[in-house]
């Protein structure tokens, strides 16, 4: 019982949030399985949903259910995973990190986010994450577009499904 009340401040919560559609973002659904594999409370859905998440991700932290949230987004998902944590920043809350994979919209790194890493296409759809004003914490573009992969098959690329797991594995600010 004690390794469980050791344990409650440490809980993380990842959220993974595909693209248009579900099956264009198939290196999301391998995080998902991984993820699971490790026993991390992880939540999968299609970025039309981000708003309720973040309303769930809010009352989780503020509840201290969750001690520190991850987004992980493609595509459309990407701009939705930044999203939740404008939104999670409006209520006063922290994200951990938030992986971006080739968003397609112009997105910008609020500033209550630790690290983003934006993983993108230049040479197609997708494009750099911006710097807000007041952003403090870590922002990295990775620019794949010297890589044979495409929109799709990113998300699914080994080199980066290795990293954003470690990248996952190693978060833990608080989100409070």
């Amino acid at each position: 019982m004690a390794q469980t009340a050791a344990a409650a401040p440490a809980h993380k919560k990842v959220y993974l949030l595909r693209g248009l559609t579900n099956v264009l973002s198939p290196g999301i659904d391998q995080l998902n399985e991984e993820l699971q594999h490790r026993n991390i409370d992880v939540t999968i859905a299609n970025h039309a949903f981000s708003d309720a998440l973040a309303h769930e991700a809010i009352e989780d932290c503020k509840s201290g259910r969750i001690s520190s949230v991850v987004l992980v987004g493609h595509s459309l998902g990407a701009s939705a995973a930044v999203s939740m944590a404008e939104q999670m920043r409006q209520a006063g809350l922290h994200v951990a990190l938030i992986v971006t994979i080739d968003p397609v919209i112009k997105t910008v790194a609020p500033d209550n986010v630790h690290l983003l890493k934006n993983f993108y296409l230049s040479t197609g759809v997708g494009t750099a994450v911006e710097r807000d004003g007041h952003f403090h914490g870590t922002l990295q573009n990775v620019d794949m577009g010297k890589t044979s992969y495409g929109h799709v098959s990113l998300t699914a690329a080994p080199a980066i499904q290795s990293q954003v797991m470690h990248d996952i594995l190693t978060a833990n600010s608080s989100c409070r």
